[in-house]
Protein backbone atom coordinates (compact mmCIF):
# COMPACT_ATOMS: atom_id res chain seq x y z
CA UNK A 1 0.00 0.00 0.00
CA UNK A 2 1.24 3.47 -0.80
CA UNK A 3 1.34 6.26 1.77
CA UNK A 4 -0.90 8.36 -0.47
CA UNK A 5 -2.46 8.17 -3.91
CA UNK A 6 -0.10 10.92 -5.12
CA UNK A 7 2.65 8.27 -5.04
CA UNK A 8 0.91 6.51 -7.93
CA UNK A 9 1.98 9.41 -10.13
CA UNK A 10 5.63 8.89 -9.19
CA UNK A 11 5.42 5.16 -9.93
CA UNK A 12 3.64 5.92 -13.23
CA UNK A 13 6.49 8.27 -14.24
CA UNK A 14 9.10 5.63 -13.36
CA UNK A 15 7.22 3.07 -15.45
CA UNK A 16 7.23 5.43 -18.42
CA UNK A 17 10.91 6.22 -17.90
CA UNK A 18 11.70 2.50 -17.92
CA UNK A 19 9.84 2.08 -21.21
CA UNK A 20 6.93 0.12 -19.74
CA UNK A 21 3.97 -0.21 -22.08
CA UNK A 22 0.54 0.92 -20.89
CA UNK A 23 -1.66 -2.06 -21.77
CA UNK A 24 -4.93 -0.61 -20.59
CA UNK A 25 -6.95 1.31 -18.08
CA UNK A 26 -10.20 -0.10 -16.76
CA UNK A 27 -12.77 0.07 -13.98
CA UNK A 28 -13.17 -3.36 -12.37
CA UNK A 29 -16.08 -4.46 -10.23
CA UNK A 30 -15.59 -7.73 -8.37
CA UNK A 31 -18.34 -9.62 -6.58
CA UNK A 32 -17.03 -12.25 -4.16
CA UNK A 33 -19.12 -15.24 -3.14
CA UNK A 34 -19.19 -17.34 0.02
CA UNK A 35 -19.34 -21.13 -0.42
CA UNK A 36 -22.43 -22.75 1.13
CA UNK A 37 -20.52 -25.53 2.94
CA UNK A 38 -17.11 -24.13 3.80
CA UNK A 39 -15.80 -20.79 4.92
CA UNK A 40 -13.53 -19.35 2.23
CA UNK A 41 -12.02 -17.03 4.85
CA UNK A 42 -10.89 -20.12 6.78
CA UNK A 43 -9.63 -22.02 3.71
CA UNK A 44 -8.06 -18.91 2.13
CA UNK A 45 -9.97 -19.44 -1.12
CA UNK A 46 -12.11 -17.07 -3.17
CA UNK A 47 -14.73 -17.18 -5.90
CA UNK A 48 -14.97 -13.92 -7.83
CA UNK A 49 -17.17 -12.62 -10.63
CA UNK A 50 -15.37 -9.70 -12.33
CA UNK A 51 -16.88 -7.15 -14.70
CA UNK A 52 -14.26 -5.05 -16.46
CA UNK A 53 -14.33 -3.12 -19.72
CA UNK A 54 -17.07 -5.17 -21.34
CA UNK A 55 -15.71 -8.54 -20.22
CA UNK A 56 -16.91 -10.87 -17.48
CA UNK A 57 -14.84 -13.58 -15.79
CA UNK A 58 -15.52 -16.08 -13.03
CA UNK A 59 -12.34 -16.94 -11.11
CA UNK A 60 -11.57 -19.48 -8.41
CA UNK A 61 -8.52 -18.59 -6.30
CA UNK A 62 -6.79 -21.25 -4.22
CA UNK A 63 -4.98 -20.70 -0.93
CA UNK A 64 -2.03 -18.27 -0.93
CA UNK A 65 1.56 -19.40 -0.55
CA UNK A 66 4.39 -17.04 0.30
CA UNK A 67 7.44 -17.73 -1.84
CA UNK A 68 10.56 -15.59 -1.50
CA UNK A 69 8.63 -12.54 -0.31
CA UNK A 70 5.97 -12.89 -3.02
CA UNK A 71 2.44 -14.27 -2.94
CA UNK A 72 1.50 -17.19 -5.22
CA UNK A 73 -1.83 -18.97 -5.63
CA UNK A 74 -3.65 -21.21 -8.06
CA UNK A 75 -6.22 -19.42 -10.23
CA UNK A 76 -8.80 -20.96 -12.55
CA UNK A 77 -10.63 -18.44 -14.74
CA UNK A 78 -13.57 -18.88 -17.11
CA UNK A 79 -14.69 -16.08 -19.44
CA UNK A 80 -18.44 -15.52 -19.43
CA UNK A 81 -20.57 -13.90 -22.10
CA UNK A 82 -21.37 -10.44 -20.63
CA UNK A 83 -25.06 -11.01 -21.39
CA UNK A 84 -25.01 -14.09 -19.14
CA UNK A 85 -23.50 -12.46 -16.03
CA UNK A 86 -26.85 -11.94 -14.29
CA UNK A 87 -27.90 -15.52 -15.03
CA UNK A 88 -24.58 -16.77 -13.66
CA UNK A 89 -25.15 -14.74 -10.49
CA UNK A 90 -28.61 -16.32 -10.18
CA UNK A 91 -27.16 -19.80 -10.80
CA UNK A 92 -24.58 -19.32 -8.04
CA UNK A 93 -27.36 -18.12 -5.72
CA UNK A 94 -29.45 -21.22 -6.48
CA UNK A 95 -26.43 -23.41 -5.70
CA UNK A 96 -26.18 -21.79 -2.26
CA UNK A 97 -23.36 -19.32 -2.89
CA UNK A 98 -23.99 -15.96 -1.24
CA UNK A 99 -22.57 -12.58 -2.16
CA UNK A 100 -19.91 -11.79 0.43
CA UNK A 101 -18.49 -8.46 -0.74
CA UNK A 102 -17.96 -6.02 -3.59
CA UNK A 103 -14.53 -4.64 -4.51
CA UNK A 104 -14.34 -1.80 -7.04
CA UNK A 105 -11.19 -0.27 -8.41
CA UNK A 106 -9.73 1.80 -11.19
CA UNK A 107 -6.71 0.00 -12.57
CA UNK A 108 -3.93 0.85 -15.02
CA UNK A 109 -2.03 -2.13 -16.48
CA UNK A 110 1.60 -1.80 -17.56
CA UNK A 111 3.96 -4.39 -19.02
CA UNK A 112 7.57 -4.21 -17.83
CA UNK A 113 9.56 -7.14 -19.17
CA UNK A 114 8.31 -10.35 -17.61
CA UNK A 115 6.04 -8.62 -15.09
CA UNK A 116 2.79 -6.75 -15.27
CA UNK A 117 2.41 -3.76 -12.97
CA UNK A 118 -1.04 -2.57 -11.93
CA UNK A 119 -1.65 0.85 -10.43
CA UNK A 120 -4.85 0.49 -8.42
CA UNK A 121 -7.19 2.99 -6.77
CA UNK A 122 -9.50 0.83 -4.64
CA UNK A 123 -12.78 2.27 -3.35
CA UNK A 124 -12.70 2.42 0.44
CA UNK A 125 -9.04 1.35 0.73
CA UNK A 126 -6.66 3.66 -1.11
CA UNK A 127 -3.92 3.18 -3.69
CA UNK A 128 -1.73 0.16 -4.37
CA UNK A 129 0.89 -1.12 -6.80
CA UNK A 130 0.53 -4.79 -7.71
CA UNK A 131 3.37 -6.60 -9.48
CA UNK A 132 2.66 -9.98 -11.09
CA UNK A 133 5.04 -12.31 -12.88
CA UNK A 134 3.93 -13.18 -16.43
CA UNK A 135 6.97 -15.11 -17.62
CA UNK A 136 7.33 -18.82 -18.12
CA UNK A 137 9.92 -19.49 -15.42
CA UNK A 138 9.50 -21.15 -12.07
CA UNK A 139 8.75 -19.75 -8.64
CA UNK A 140 12.32 -18.55 -8.00
CA UNK A 141 12.40 -16.69 -11.33
CA UNK A 142 9.02 -15.13 -10.53
CA UNK A 143 10.19 -13.95 -7.11
CA UNK A 144 13.44 -12.53 -8.54
CA UNK A 145 11.57 -10.69 -11.33
CA UNK A 146 9.07 -9.18 -8.89
CA UNK A 147 11.84 -8.03 -6.52
CA UNK A 148 13.78 -6.47 -9.39
CA UNK A 149 10.70 -4.62 -10.66
CA UNK A 150 9.89 -3.31 -7.17
CA UNK A 151 13.46 -2.01 -6.87
CA UNK A 152 13.36 -0.31 -10.29
CA UNK A 153 10.04 1.35 -9.41
CA UNK A 154 11.42 2.80 -6.18
CA UNK A 155 9.25 0.62 -3.96
CA UNK A 156 12.03 -0.85 -1.84
CA UNK A 157 11.21 -0.37 1.83
CA UNK A 158 7.51 0.21 1.19
CA UNK A 159 5.25 -2.01 3.27
CA UNK A 160 4.07 -5.08 1.38
CA UNK A 161 0.51 -6.25 1.64
CA UNK A 162 -0.06 -9.97 1.23
CA UNK A 163 -3.78 -9.78 1.90
CA UNK A 164 -6.26 -9.44 -0.92
CA UNK A 165 -8.37 -6.33 -1.39
CA UNK A 166 -11.30 -8.45 -0.23
CA UNK A 167 -9.54 -9.33 3.03
CA UNK A 168 -8.58 -5.70 3.62
CA UNK A 169 -12.12 -4.46 2.99
CA UNK A 170 -13.64 -7.11 5.26
CA UNK A 171 -11.16 -6.21 8.03
CA UNK A 172 -12.00 -2.54 7.64
CA UNK A 173 -15.71 -3.33 7.75
CA UNK A 174 -15.31 -5.41 10.94
CA UNK A 175 -13.26 -2.70 12.68
CA UNK A 176 -15.80 -0.04 11.67
CA UNK A 177 -18.62 -2.15 13.11
CA UNK A 178 -16.74 -2.55 16.42
CA UNK A 179 -15.68 1.09 16.69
Amino acid sequence: MLDSCTELGRVRERLRGLGAALEGEVFEEDIYYQHPCRDFAETDEALRLRRAGGTVELTYKGPKRLVGGSKAREEVTVRVDPGEAERLDRLLDRLGFRRAARVAKRREYYRLGSVSVSLDEVEGLGCFVEIEYRGGGGVEEASRSIEEAAERLGLRGKPRVYKSYLELLLERSRSTMRG
